[in-house]
């Protein structure tokens, strides 16, 4: 978990103040998903949407998936559903049940609608169905294939 000094939050609020997009995202750049995570901790809601609005899709996946529950059920709050499910599209299967599992039925049903890839919105479907605290509700869709002559040194 890192930790961000008083210095380098006043300086990350004044480049979010000023609108200076290009300095916000080399701030964003040099840091990993988990610690963009814990600076949304540090800043207001707001603030938080700003710099998260500057990611691309893949990171903005990434970084949804390491806020705690209550801060994710509040960046989640500022997007409408197709926002939501484009989020969802860059991730596992098991990762976007969590998330749905988060909100109520009316909000998941318009998320779902918006999944444009139709198998991953089956197995999202299908897995919404087991309790999250089950093997079900744990387990993912994906799959890798491995030769079974490859050797692991």
């Amino acid at each position: 978990m890192k930790e961000f000094s008083p210095e380098y939050l006043s300086h990350v609020r004044k480049i979010i103040n000023d609108h200076a997009e290009s300095a916000a995202r080399d701030e964003l750049a040099d840091l990993h998903p988990a610690d963009i995570a814990e600076l949304y901790q540090d800043l207001d809601l707001d603030e938080a949407e700003y710099l998260y609005k500057l990611l691309d899709e893949d990171t903005q996946a990434e970084v949804l998936m390491e806020l705690d529950e209550d801060d994710r059920r509040k960046l989640l709050s500022r997007m409408d559903a197709e926002d939501i499910a484009n989020q969802i599209d860059h991730l596992d299967t098991d990762d976007a049940v969590d998330i749905l599992q988060e909100l109520d039925e009316e909000d998941r049903e318009k998320i779902l609608s918006h999944i444009d890839d139709v198998e991953q919105a089956g197995d999202i479907i299908d897995l919404l169905k087991y309790d999250e605290d089950t093997a079900g509700g744990l387990m993912g869709t994906e799959m890798i294939v491995v030769n079974e002559n490859w050797s692991m040194p």
